[in-house]
């Protein structure tokens, strides 16, 4: 059955499911932790080039030493470098974090310890982080409190649910409150920093943790154990193809998510003095891209699922793997957008409408990406290691913020559209990977299938 597919039973049923008070506090653990966490994201670049990394080194922990290891890896760096590889390396922690999270959720036996433990971790970041003296170290339990948090959070929708059809209208109004958090968090945290500056930025992001928790140990239950999620009888038994289709759609994706992830890191950086944020007597903060670019993926996802809905009448289907191939060309695009305005500008800053059709490209790059990626994976990952490769699937973010930065460094040794290229090239390098190598691969998985089935 495909998703909207449900009969009214059913429908009703996941209605039911997604009133309960338990996924309702699950819901907002999540919009708070994103508050939280996107909040912190779209000021970390600004504060640490702004405050942490100005002046005299060692009245910051730790960033002397950061700055000698840096300079014997890459030569001389500035400020503008540090922060970048510092924004790249919280953030792959993070990610790095998520999969082992889930997995002490697992040995543990109790997820909402794991919630706990984490938001935990992200508070005594968060309060470190208040302090130029120790923000730098704060940075360390406020990303691994997030993946410990945010691992085990997402499993615990899943328990509630019982079949499929409720689990899948349960996680689209679960991504409705994570994408809400990310709009809300940057837009409040921006505005904060703008009127009473960063450290009262950085306590509203204490504040939402704060709520999250109180409101989830209030009433948030320990789910029960709910059957795992079945892979279709119909799954190919071609392990070579399949294993090989895998890998090289998740090098895709990670390609893909390598060159976005700049845009919460060097794309503000430029954006503050390469494109006009004026509108009217009004200038927008610069965090506020991250803002729209919650909001515009929220658009994006409802209109993609007319879209496909649309086609399907005609009896057209996109594949997954073809998903992700026009992803990764959207996100290519995206960043040879800014690459022809950058060159075209003569020096002068650009329009916004230049930095909001960016964004759209990138965010359509990853409404295609994100569930293509994870339906392929349910679809035809071995039954016994569906979990293995999802948890593969979210390294994503662990790759794309070491990308992210490691490439930053050299964003100054670069003309602008020299480094938007390069952004380009990486995105596009997985789309081409997926055309040469993903869809030949496709075919003789589904050609076994095929013969499988028909056996």
């Amino acid at each position: 059955m495909r998703a909207g597919e449900m009969e009214s039973g059913e429908g009703a049923a996941a209605d039911v499911k997604v009133l309960d008070p338990r996924f309702l506090s699950l819901a907002a653990m999540e919009f708070w932790e994103r508050f939280a966490m996107y909040g912190v994201k779209s000021l970390l670049v600004l504060i640490l080039v702004d405050r942490v990394l100005v002046g005299d080194l060692s009245r910051v922990i730790g960033a002397s030493a950061f700055r000698a290891a840096s300079t014997a890896l890459f030569g001389p760096v500035s400020s503008i470098a540090l922060a970048s590889q510092l924004y790249g390396y919280a953030n792959a922690l993070i990610y790095l974090s998520i999969p082992f999270g889930g997995l002490a959720g697992d040995l543990i036996g109790s997820r909402r310890t794991m919630v706990v433990a984490g938001g935990v971790g992200m508070l005594l970041g968060l309060v470190m982080m208040l302090s130029e003296h120790s923000f730098l170290i704060g940075l360390i339990p406020f990303a691994v409190g997030t993946g410990l948090l945010k691992g085990n959070l997402s499993a615990q929708v899943g328990l509630l649910f019982r079949d499929e059809a409720q689990r899948r209208r349960g996680y689209a109004v679960y991504l409705g409150f994570l994408n809400a958090g990310v709009i809300c968090g940057p837009l409040a945290c921006g505005a904060v920093a703008m009127v009473a500056g960063p450290v009262n930025a950085i306590g509203a992001a204490i504040a939402a943790v704060v709520l999250g928790l109180a409101f989830y140990l209030r009433i948030g239950g320990e789910p029960d154990r709910a059957p795992a999620v079945a892979v279709p009888a119909g799954a190919p038994r071609a392990p070579l193809a399949t294993t090989g289709l895998l890998i090289v759609t998740l090098i895709a994706i990670y390609l893909c998510f390598a060159a976005y992830e700049q845009l919460g890191n060097i794309f503000l950086v430029w954006a503050r003095t390469h494109v006009d944020l004026r509108a009217g007597g009004w200038t927008m903060p610069v965090a506020w891209f991250l803002s729209l670019d919650g909001a515009f993926t929220l658009v994006l996802i409802a209109g993609s699922q007319l879209a496909i809905r649309a086609l399907e009448r005609r009896r057209i289907a996109i594949g997954a793997v073809v998903q992700v191939l026009l992803g990764g060309l959207c996100c290519a695009a995206g960043y040879l957008l800014l690459a022809v305005g950058s060159a075209s500008g003569g020096g002068a800053p650009l329009t916004l409408p230049w930095a909001l059709c960016y964004l759209l490209l990138i965010d359509s790059a990853i409404v295609l990406i994100w569930p293509s990626g994870l339906s392929l994976i349910a679809g035809v990952a071995p039954r016994r290691l569906v979990g293995f490769w999802m948890g593969l699937f979210y390294l994503h973010g662990f790759f794309a913020h070491l990308w992210v930065g490691f490439s930053g460094v050299y964003y100054e040794r670069m003309a602008p559209a020299s480094f938007w290229l390069l952004q380009a090239a990486v995105a596009g390098s997985g789309a081409l990977l997926v055309l040469l190598v993903g869809i030949p691969l496709m075919r003789a998985v589904n050609a076994r299938q095929a013969t499988t089935t028909s056996a």
